[in-house]
């Protein structure tokens, strides 16, 4: 089937339903406005959706997970890989899609970097060539990425002694080669708790490539990520990610039709076999008696099969490093629950609002950081509440000539309620928003987990 074919049945799909018609608007999602505008012409007006038309929306989409139905950004993920994959992708592209490749080479030489970067010449130039849209403002490189410190400080070693947690760190690509300083206050907060990180080799998660349609990268990144993070999860190892993104990926992206591979199966099985007898001993009770004997026999799984995104890759190794991977602040609000966080704070005194991301949104874990934050004296923390805020940026996508504008559409309703809101500083665990909000607002923007490292710190002041 072609992919026209396949993706037009998924629309027709969201058409029916209609929900979001009225859920979404301009300030919330460019794409369903752009979806229901070509429906329309084609019944009003006669007017056939074609191939171009339907290339052009699946890019109006920033996979923001703010519309209710994940099948659509399904649908739409693999529209985006097969159209590029029949028409290629622009060298532009794959220059910013590959944060990782230019924050290793920018960070060689950061003072050149930043030199030509932000001057005003050789920047205007340097975006033409990136196709990066000339109002964006590129963030500066540090003296020192965050790999380097860590080995300097022996985080890359797994820790010589048994300690009490095991956590294994995902910084992503932002906080190694842009914004250090949050993993470092990571490493600090852990440190406050008694706890050493383990910070393993690892790539891009995979998401940025993902987004721009490049199969074969998303595939090399994950490929390694959970072939990494499996291993040390069968050592015992718990998996954290200071970036929602990042998280979004190893705990729900990647697990997409896992539990049909072979492998996953197999693993099942095997676990069923243990109850199979137990199970079959139960006398009968009708229908559910024959379900149960299908389940214990494993028989349900084989009508199914993985044939998703990254079926290449073990759908065990997928489980395994899903399953245990946590968000930071979901993983601190854990050990604040079972009494074991160190609450030993200072007072921080100012007015702050939080934005907690999509990508957090999605993970269906509430807000950890406001009740985290609640525990620091002084500092009052505003909520911004809602489904359909979104920054509008999606990593690279703000970026791109193409769809910077877009980018400030989508954002504006955010950036209008934290001015409505008038804070003194703006937090938020994304850094991809963090970026945005350094171009369109005039308020200092922190990760919640800087917030925590200050606070120790002023308590051990006093």
């Amino acid at each position: 089937m072609e992919t026209e074919d396949k993706l037009m049945i998924a629309l027709q799909a969201c058409r029916e339903c209609d929900i979001c018609r009225t859920l979404m608007d301009d300030s919330a999602c460019l794409f369903f406005n752009e979806l229901y505008r070509l429906f329309d012409n084609e019944d009003d007006k006669g007017e056939k959706i074609t191939s171009d038309a339907l290339q052009n929306l699946v890019e109006l989409c920033n996979f923001c997970a703010i519309c209710p139905c994940p099948n659509i950004r399904a649908a739409l993920l693999e529209a985006k890989t097969e159209f590029k994959e029949r028409v290629g992708l622009d060298y532009r592209i794959r220059i910013l899609e590959d944060v990782e490749r230019m924050g290793k080479l920018c960070g060689m030489v950061p003072g050149a970097s930043n030199f030509f970067l932000q001057n005003k010449t050789t920047g205007n130039w340097i975006k033409k060539f990136a196709g990066i849209h000339e109002a964006c403002k590129i963030p500066e490189f540090p003296k020192h990425h965050f790999q380097t410190w860590a080995k300097s400080q022996n985080i890359d070693k797994k820790p010589a002694k048994q300690p009490k947690h095991k956590v294994a760190y995902f910084a992503g690509c932002n906080g190694i080669y842009i914004f250090p300083e949050i993993p470092k206050a990571v490493v600090e907060v852990f440190k406050r708790n008694g706890i050493e990180l383990f910070f393993p080799e690892q790539r891009c998660c995979g998401m940025p490539f993902l987004l721009e349609g490049d199969r074969q990268r998303t595939l090399e990144c994950v490929q390694f990520n959970v072939g990494q993070l499996a291993e040390l999860v069968k050592e015992g190892f718990d998996i954290v990610c200071s970036c929602p993104t990042c998280g979004y990926v190893l705990k729900h992206v990647i697990r997409e039709g896992a539990v049909y591979a072979e492998d996953y199966q197999a693993a099942i099985q095997k676990d069923l076999e243990e109850k199979k007898e137990r199970l079959l001993s139960i006398p009968p009770v009708g229908r559910s008696d024959l379900w149960m004997r299908q389940f214990a026999s494993g028989s349900s799984y084989k009508l199914f099969k993985d044939d998703r995104y990254f079926s290449s890759i073990s759908g065990l190794k997928r489980m395994r490093v899903s399953e245990h991977t946590y968000d930071l602040g979901e993983f601190l609000k854990n050990l604040h629950a079972e009494e074991m966080l160190n609450t030993a704070l200072g007072p921080i005194h100012g007015n702050a609002v939080y934005y907690p991301p999509c990508h957090l949104r999605e993970q269906d874990i509430g807000e950890p950081y406001v009740d985290l934050l609640g525990l620091v004296p002084g500092i009052s923390v505003s909520l911004i509440s809602g489904d359909f805020h979104c920054c509008g940026n999606a990593g690279i996508m703000g970026f791109k000539v193409e769809f910077h504008r877009n980018a400030v559409k989508m954002g504006s309703r955010l950036k209008a309620t934290i001015k409505q809101m008038a804070p003194e500083q703006l937090l938020t665990d994304c850094l991809s928003c963090r970026m945005q909000f350094n171009q369109t607002l005039p308020y200092p923007v922190y990760h919640p987990i800087e917030i925590l490292k200050t606070s120790y710190s002023a308590h051990e002041k006093n």
